[in-house]
């Protein structure tokens, strides 16, 4: 494919959070390719971390933003505003792509104070769908409305990010959906990933164990307390059953408490976070998302990548994913008796684990092209 631009642009990514979650990703990809098709590329960020570190090896120049952080602060959110605007002056981008909440409505309204020709804000999911207080979520409706009413274009990445944003009138016209694409993984076999986790959780699991596993980060939204006491419901039923978790976070304590309460501890493997943890999925003999929101859920493209059965919560954009009974099992969200459920069935079918990975692989390979995500976002770009 001929990665050489008709016309090379200045391009400046903006997002809070530098840790290595699906938007961190996205960013990274698209930098990264905008970059290598010869592109003038930078990302300016609220803290430094792995995407920063990343960025950094990839040759992408980084600028960090003082104040630009998730939460709602406002003497914070005023100083973010000023050094993007500082940043904007001095960088002169043709292009001002932001990314997450906050950060899109900061970085979209500095860009249209400073002309910027072309700002696009791409929408990862809505914070009033997040587990916030009432005020912060009516807050963000307002704040979300203002970007995307402020941007000349709004990427979705999922259609239900879309529809939920339906009741925003004049809007219409500024969406578009374009799904994440895939990335190919260098898998590791699977026995070579479970030394390696084993490694790296301090612990080892008998050979003949069911590994039920979750790679996200350990925040409230991913559900995680849901799938513990899931497991607790389950683990009678499936002796051989251990769950490991694969990903550092705020919630670890709680999590950690939890499994000790239920008293499965003994059970339960926090791995913590691992660079390139996708690429240990093959230890895994049953994929869990639990979440209780998702914009689309990328780790499902990895799981599929993976081939593994997967059990998910049936939210936002994961249904775009994963076909009820055809891929895997859609649960409700938060329903932690549905999900063991779910979970003990595949436990004991491994014919129908082996179906449903197979068919998850062939959805994720065939539907979520990463070229076409590349072509089709540059294409706003110009």
């Amino acid at each position: 494919m001929d990665v050489t631009p008709t016309r090379a642009v200045s391009i400046l990514y903006v997002i809070t959070k530098s840790n290595w979650g699906g938007a961190q990703r996205y960013v990274y990809e698209l930098a990264v390719e905008a970059h290598h098709r010869g592109h003038i590329v930078s990302v300016a960020v609220g803290a430094p971390g792995e995407l920063v570190h990343r960025l950094h090896e990839s040759g992408i120049t980084t600028f960090l933003i003082p104040g630009l952080s998730r939460d709602v602060r406002l003497g914070a959110d005023i100083r973010a505003f000023f050094g993007l605007v500082s940043l904007i002056r001095k960088q002169r981008p043709q292009v001002v792509h932001a990314n997450s909440s906050k950060a899109g409505f900061i970085a979209v309204l500095a860009a249209r104070l400073l002309f910027v020709p072309n700002i696009i804000f791409t929408a990862h999911g809505w914070a009033w769908n997040e587990l916030r207080p009432t005020w912060q979520k009516i807050a963000f409706r307002c704040l979300h409305f203002a970007t995307v009413i402020l941007s000349h274009k709004t990427i979705a990445v999922s259609r239900a990010i879309e529809s939920d944003a339906a009741w925003m009138p004049r809007t219409k016209r500024k969406f578009v959906t374009i799904h994440h694409g895939v990335v190919s993984l260098p898998l590791l076999p699977s026995l070579d990933a479970r030394k390696t986790l084993e490694d790296a959780a301090a612990t080892h699991i008998p050979a003949q164990a069911l590994w039920i596993g979750a790679l996200a980060e350990l925040h409230p939204t991913k559900g995680l307390d849901v799938l513990i006491r899931a497991f607790a419901f389950l683990a009678p039923h499936v002796p051989e059953a251990v769950l490991v978790l694969i990903g550092g976070g705020q919630d670890r304590g709680r999590l950690t408490a939890l499994a000790h309460m239920l008293q499965i501890e003994s059970r339960v493997h926090f791995v913590g976070h691992m660079r390139d943890a996708a690429c240990l999925l093959p230890a895994l003999d049953v994929f869990v998302l639990p979440s209780y929101s998702e914009a689309l859920g990328y780790v499902l493209l990895e799981a599929g990548q993976a081939s593994l059965p997967v059990v998910a919560s049936d939210v936002g954009g994961i249904p775009e994913i994963v076909t009820d009974n055809e891929s895997g099992f859609l649960v409700p969200a938060g329903d932690d008796k549905a999900l063991a459920e779910k979970i003990v069935i595949l436990a004991h079918d491994g014919a129908l684990r082996r179906h449903f990975g197979e068919a998850l692989q062939n959805r994720v390979l065939t539907g979520f092209s990463r070229d076409r995500m590349f072509d089709e976002t540059f294409a706003l770009y110009s």
